[in-house]
């Protein structure tokens, strides 16, 4: 079975950091876990220094942000398949467990997703998220129906596509995964590979018109002609007036 690597830029995360690190540790396939500290001074170091885990291996030194964290720790794995989750959240080992089996006996397939349940500050599951079945369109278009924290894919279609752009602060995922999903053969599957931490800290708790802005700015370089400029553009005003008013207000909050 192929040996996936689990990237976890981490700063300034120790409340959340021991449920990510035993969410990974309860794995039952092949993996490693490479944490990237960006010189965090709340006890993060001696958190990972206590660990007694020979699939864990971490670095902690300054870094320029979440992306550089993120690129410095897929060029530290040694997986054939790859993985990032952040400091504050969990994956569901069966799911990703089921997901490294699919790719496994799949090998054409290059990236696959799957579902998403939103935690709380506390770390209760207070919404399931299943998404769509795959089109590149949609997600070209409306960007954020793919939960980006439940994708796993081939070391090879990360070579092919190259490092994640440190220009966008806040919607480098997107960026990088247009690149990676584009032309490719891409799956859905049905289980739940991630609970998300949803907290008022968090990025998309801080300033998520910032992420939204940076999306479209993405998107519109991938646009074809006039039409579908006019199209991304319309559906991102759409999302900022409707969002708010169908949530009672509560957007981004997701429950």
């Amino acid at each position: 079975m192929p040996l996936l690597s689990i990237v976890t830029p981490c700063c300034q995360a120790a409340r959340w950091l021991p449920a990510a690190l035993d969410s990974v540790a309860a794995l039952r396939v092949p993996h490693e876990h490479v944490v990237v500290d960006g010189g965090s001074r709340d006890g993060t170091v001696e958190l990972l220094r206590g660990r007694d885990d020979p699939a864990l291996r971490w670095i902690s030194e300054a870094d320029r942000g979440q992306t550089h964290a993120v690129n410095k720790g897929l060029t530290l794995a040694r997986g054939d398949l790859l993985m990032w989750v952040n400091a504050d959240d969990e994956i569901v080992p069966e799911g990703v467990a089921r997901a490294v089996e699919h790719l496994e006996r799949h090998p054409d397939t290059q990236v696959v997703y799957g579902g998403l349940d939103f935690m709380d500050a506390n770390g209760s599951v207070r919404r399931p998220y299943r998404p769509a079945p795959w089109s590149f369109r949609r997600y070209q278009f409306l960007g954020d129906y793919v939960p980006t924290p439940t994708i796993i894919f081939r070391r090879s279609r990360y070579a092919a596509v190259g490092s994640l752009d440190e220009r966008w602060e806040d919607a480098a995922d997107y960026d990088f995964y247009l690149r990676l999903m584009h032309g490719t053969r891409v799956e859905r599957l049905p289980d739940a590979h991630v609970r998300f931490r949803y907290h008022d800290a968090s990025k998309t708790g801080r300033d998520a018109l910032k992420a939204q802005g940076e999306a479209l700015e993405i998107r519109l370089c991938w646009a074809r002609n006039l039409s579908d400029r006019a199209l991304m553009r319309g559906f991102d005003e759409l999302k900022r007036a409707v969002l708010p008013t169908l949530t009672a207000g509560r957007w981004p909050a997701p429950f």
